[in-house]
């Protein structure tokens, strides 16, 4: 099991030579990659890598907040952070089988971040969709932190840990817009099927639960009008 779990991280791990993937002085990029191969570790009984978790935990309460940087850097640097935290909530909470076992596995507080708590939800719904459930009270800092326009894209790389979750890759400031796209394509191509002469749609949950944040794409598109959709039941575990 050992070999199979290096076996996927050579394949997957696409950060560039030469590319500083550092921001806000924290590599988030490599955060994400190593909490993913811890995550495996966990997952098949092998020896998790306490200390390297400790050391990053630790950097990331040194992460200066208050540094100004543009949109395309808020992205990759919370959509790496989310997904190493996912990994980390996993084993930290003992995640066996599904992410339902912790009913507030999403609202706890997982790590500090520079000098505050963050939970998932504080990153994907406040910071990353620009506080729509106002999730983030206003007399919050945290809310300074949200990126200026919500990129639907989010929602093809964010992993909660479930399996009907996008896989996890890993993102940077300079090649952002690239990657993100390549993330759509790739799950649009598996998860968003459509059938004209039928006039059928079979997709993700993630279309309908995030329906307001696509704009006039997918479910939303006029070109779909009375299609008959089918959600795909969301797999849960892990």
């Amino acid at each position: 099991m050992k070999g199979t779990i290096q076996t996927l991280e050579v394949v997957e791990i696409v950060i560039e030579e030469g590319i500083d993937s550092r921001i806000m002085g924290f590599d988030a990029t490599l955060f994400s990659r190593d909490l993913k191969i811890a995550r495996y570790a966990y997952q098949y009984g092998d020896t998790v890598n306490e200390v390297l978790i400790k050391d990053y935990l630790k950097h990331l309460k040194s992460v200066d907040l208050t540094r100004q940087i543009n949109d395309a850097a808020k992205l990759a640097f919370w959509i790496n952070v989310y997904n190493g935290m996912t990994n980390y909530g996993i084993i930290k909470l003992g995640i066996k089988e599904s992410m339902k076992e912790q009913a507030d596995f999403f609202k706890r507080p997982l790590c500090m971040i520079g000098e505050l708590e963050f939970s998932l939800d504080d990153i994907e719904h406040g910071i990353l969709r620009c506080n729509a459930r106002k999730h983030i009270s206003n007399n919050d800092p945290k809310l300074g932190l949200m990126v200026d326009k919500v990129d639907y894209r989010i929602h093809f790389v964010l992993n909660c840990g479930a399996t009907s979750c996008p896989a996890i890759a890993y993102y940077t400031a300079v090649g952002l817009e690239e990657e993100l796209t390549q993330a759509e394509t790739s799950f649009v191509s598996q998860e968003f099927i459509v059938n004209h002469d039928e006039k059928t749609i079979q997709c993700s949950a993630l279309f309908e639960w995030y329906k307001e944040d696509f704009g006039n794409r997918y479910l939303n598109d006029t070109k779909y009008q009375g299609y008959s959709v089918s959600l795909t039941p969301y797999n849960w575990h892990i």
